[in-house]
């Protein structure tokens, strides 16, 4: 047995209702394979559970899976805020986020990634940011969130491994994935470790 599925057997079950929300999202929308997987959900559940965020950020929503994920860990009276720019996946959100006992900690932004984080806040610091929005502008996401990040604050990168091809795939994602990577590794006032779950997640933490 390989340890991926060692992990998938030995870790707590998918709860009924991501279950629900992820034959939803592979039967009414026409990219399933964008949203978060089982094992990736997990390691957000738990990170965001460790870090029990004040303020938590989500850029790139998808169907909300991932969403759900993180709110297990927003400290009581939080928010998490997310932000899509396809309002054609609103009704599917509200749909599964409403069942959620939490979902009115939830604030979800229309628009841009780029956009949301030039008009954050000074006096609203982010413990906790997951970063799944569009590939191309992913450097450009953490140069927008750096300044935003609390003393301490977490960081998660999605799809930095890119399927194993990242090294040799041509095209804009792969060379901004590339570009992120060896940005977190120069900076010494950012530690990163990457997780081989999913395809690839960068924890970042700012010093």
């Amino acid at each position: 047995m390989d340890l991926l599925n060692f992990a998938a057997q030995h870790g707590s079950p998918e709860p009924p209702l991501l279950k629900a929300l992820r034959r939803a999202t592979w039967q009414r929308t026409r990219h399933g394979r964008l949203m978060t997987d089982v094992h990736t959900g997990q390691i957000l559940s738990m990170l965001s559970r460790m870090v029990g965020p004040k303020t938590a950020l989500e850029l790139g929503t998808f169907s909300g899976y991932g969403t759900l994920c993180l709110l297990d860990g927003v400290a009581p009276g939080g928010a998490l805020h997310t932000v899509e720019r396809n309002d054609e996946l609103f009704g599917l959100q509200n749909e599964f986020w409403k069942q959620h006992e939490r979902h009115s900690a939830i604030v979800r932004h229309h628009g841009l990634a780029a956009d949301v984080l030039a008009q954050w806040p000074e006096d609203r610091p982010i413990d906790l940011a997951y970063v799944d929005a569009d590939k191309q502008g992913v450097t450009d996401q953490l140069e927008g969130l750096l300044p935003h990040m609390a003393s301490g604050g977490w960081m998660l990168f999605d799809n930095t491994w890119w399927g194993g091809t990242l090294e040799e795939a041509q095209g804009p994602k792969p060379r901004a994935l590339r570009a992120l990577n060896a940005r977190l590794a120069e900076d010494a006032t950012l530690h990163s470790v990457v997780l081989p779950v999913g395809d690839g997640v960068t924890v970042v933490r700012k010093a």
